[in-house]
């Protein structure tokens, strides 16, 4: 399998594109934890009404499966969906000769972050720093 490398703008250019898609993820998401919720609470006071239990358990099902192939969408870009609450995105990308992740978190606005393969979340850092060495290399390969 190739992997795809991206640079920031490459990583920026499609983010309006993963974004309309973490959008829907988002309210199927809420509709999920909802119906979760809601299946729960007939599960202690109303474990009899039997067609109500299966059908909420029918949604829940539903919606997992919608989420699922929405985040197969997404990752069908390159990318790696790494969280869904908050929705976590990795760009594979290089610096230096070293594989690392170009990060976006739910609710940013670009991608200003990385880490390294192992680090995680954890381990973000701004992309200022890879600027440091070589500073249009990086941005604008």
């Amino acid at each position: 399998m190739i992997i795809k490398y991206y640079s920031v703008n490459e990583a920026n250019k499609i983010l309006p594109q993963l974004k309309a898609l973490v959008e829907e993820i988002k309210e199927k998401r809420e509709l999920l934890y909802n119906e979760i919720e809601r299946h729960e609470l007939l599960e202690e006071e109303d474990k009899d009404n039997i067609l109500e239990l299966m059908y909420t358990k029918t949604q829940i099902n539903t919606l997992d499966a919608e989420i699922r192939e929405l985040i197969e969408i997404i990752e069908s870009f390159g990318v790696y969906v790494k969280g869904l609450d908050p929705f976590l995105i990795d760009f594979p990308s290089e610096h230096n000769g070293e594989a690392i992740f170009l990060c976006w978190k739910e609710g940013e606005e670009r991608i200003e972050w990385w880490h390294k393969i192992h680090e995680g979340f954890a381990g973000r850092k701004h992309i200022s720093e890879l600027n440091k060495d070589n500073p249009t290399k990086f941005f604008y390969k």
